[in-house]
């Protein structure tokens, strides 16, 4: 145990001076992404917040719910990007799609290591996290919560699990890209874009059937919404409010999402290894 925690350590030192090691080369470039991914944070929670300057009590959340609830889902966003954009990590499908797990294999670390290692961008993933706990913050203020060292640890654990459902999803998807290599490359993508594009909605107001779904089958309500709804539950009421089902349910399903992800994964994997990838040809590989 020791000696893997030593070498996940030693791959993120690495990854993490690549990362600098970009931003000293070509630091105009490098600013550019900065402000994009800024620019790209903003317009993602854009809408939500004039829906809900137009719409009183917008899917049951007034403005500073809401607003709070958009610094929680880019703050997720901020862990997602700072520790898993780089190097296709979380996108994970494209790397088996395109017959490059083989690159990852031969590193002389456990596979596992490598994948939770190589996306680490502590220097160009920063922004939307800094974005995000700033947005936060300020929501959280406006939303007269009181934020005791209970609720910021509460508040990092259901961050925590929020970013882990996002993960667990997208692998769990990616597993398809182990048969079908050449039509499910792009399936995190997608699966991103779902998350990207309706976690940010709140889902008071929504019927009872679709909002089961987004909290079980596509766990969408889980990265942003019903974490929220608990948070402020807790920082206005105390953390001792919340009832004992409803504050597990968020770990619980990262929990299973994350078991689930890992043994297909390696259902996968198995496969991978008998059968390789043909998407090698003579013309090399993508």
């Amino acid at each position: 145990m020791a000696d893997n925690l030593k070498t996940l350590l030693r791959l993120y030192r690495q990854y993490a001076k690549m990362d600098l090691l970009w931003f000293l080369r070509d630091t105009r470039y490098f600013l550019l992404q900065l402000l994009s991914d800024t620019v790209s944070g903003v317009c993602t929670i854009a809408g939500v917040c004039l829906l809900s300057a137009s719409f009183r009590n917008f899917s049951g959340m007034n403005r500073e719910e809401i607003l709070f609830m958009m610094g929680y889902s880019v703050f997720i966003d901020g862990i997602y990007m700072m520790f898993f954009i780089g190097n296709n990590t979380s996108m994970v499908s494209r790397i088996i799609g395109r017959g490059q797990l083989d690159h990852i294999m031969i590193q002389p670390v456990p596979l596992w290591a490598e994948l939770l290692a190589q996306g680490f961008s502590p220097f160009s993933g920063s922004p939307m996290l800094a974005f995000g706990t700033a947005l936060t913050w300020y929501g959280a203020v406006r939303a007269s919560i009181v934020m005791s060292p209970g609720w910021i640890l509460l508040f990092l654990v259901y961050g925590t699990c929020s970013c882990l459902i996002i993960l667990s999803f997208l692998y769990l998807l990616s597993c398809t890209a182990f048969y079908a290599p050449a039509a499910a490359e792009e399936i995190a993508m997608v699966g991103r874009d779902l998350f990207s594009s309706l976690k940010t909605y709140p889902l008071g107001n929504m019927n009872a059937a679709v909002k089961g779904i987004f909290l079980t089958v596509i766990p969408i309500g889980l990265t942003a919404w019903f974490p929220s709804v608990l948070l402020l539950r807790a920082g206005r009421e105390g953390v001792s409010s919340l009832d004992f089902p409803s504050a597990l349910y968020v770990p619980a399903a990262s929990a299973i999402l994350l078991a689930a992800a890992i043994l297909f994964f390696r259902k996968g994997m198995k496969h991978y290894a008998r059968y390789g990838s043909p998407r090698y040809t003579g013309f090399g590989h993508r």
